[in-house]
């Protein structure tokens, strides 16, 4: 990865910290439980008061105007030991990073960057407690939103949060993990690099049984990407990856430090 986009994501990563923090100082999380009798849990009610309060978030921690056009996604699982259902709500921010672009003189180089930023984010909504987490942000690019998908690896009992996003012509995976029901990294790696170009490469992710904890290991295929037309755009297309059974590198979890390493010989 060149220099300038080391700088670029460690600037972005920086930002993300301190909007994370204002969040957690801007939101009254008491205030945001919804317990009237008319709606219940957030889940179970209409699909416009869902909207709402989902908004009057986004706005809360995020900073975002009344009139900025943003996506947002509600993707709902069992994510943690109280068997009640939550979601991850993983929001796309792309109007905005179009318009700031605009406002400050830099809409080529920003369309050169994919419009690189911290423009993609996601909020874990606790079932049981009807409250939000202070929203994670995700230096990316938001020509494509978050992907986001669950698997068992911390538990057989419910699921963890995986998380696929794009940094121009490559595409990374993050797996996630709740400590004291907030968002945790603790994995990353490359799903694809050099799309488009001579020097392609892909990998694929198996979850298995871990041989040191109860939480399974990740093991890392090689993979390549498939046949795809010779013009296309690089930032936004999404290549099949082709798996293969050679083993590259097996992560194992170590619970001391929260996040998974590798052994030194790589497997």
């Amino acid at each position: 990865m060149p220099l300038f986009f080391l700088f670029l994501i460690l600037a972005c990563h920086n930002q993300a910290e301190k909007k994370q923090k204002e969040a957690e100082n801007s939101f009254d999380f008491d205030k945001n439980k919804n317990e009237t009798t008319d709606h219940g849990f957030l889940l179970d009610s209409s699909a416009y008061y869902v909207d709402s309060i989902i908004r009057q978030f986004i706005q809360s921690s995020l900073g975002t105007s009344k009139k900025e056009k943003y996506t947002y996604t509600v993707h709902k699982a069992m994510l943690n030991k109280d068997k009640a259902v939550d979601a991850i709500i993983a929001i796309n921010r792309l109007d905005f990073a179009q318009q700031k672009a605009k406002e400050t003189g830099a809409e080529t180089q920003a369309e050169k960057m994919a419009y690189m930023g911290p423009f993609n984010a996601f909020i874990f909504y606790d079932g049981r407690s009807n409250t939000f987490s202070p929203p994670t942000i995700v230096p990316s690019s938001p020509l494509l939103p978050l992907d986001i998908h669950f698997e068992h690896i911390s538990s057989n009992q419910h699921k963890d949060a995986v998380i696929d996003f794009r940094i121009r012509n490559s595409s990374y995976k993050e797996v996630y993990f709740l400590f004291n029901n907030r968002p945790k990294k603790v994995f990353q790696w490359k799903n694809f690099d050099g799309l488009g170009s001579d020097s392609e490469e892909a990998y694929e992710f198996r979850f298995k049984l871990a041989q040191r904890s109860n939480v399974k290991d990740i093991v890392v295929y090689q993979a390549n990407l498939g046949t795809h037309p010779n013009k296309i755009d690089a930032f936004t297309y999404k290549p099949e990856i082709k798996t293969s059974n050679d083993v590259i590198k097996r992560f194992f979890y170590v619970e001391k430090e929260g996040k998974y390493f590798s052994a030194k010989s790589g497997l």
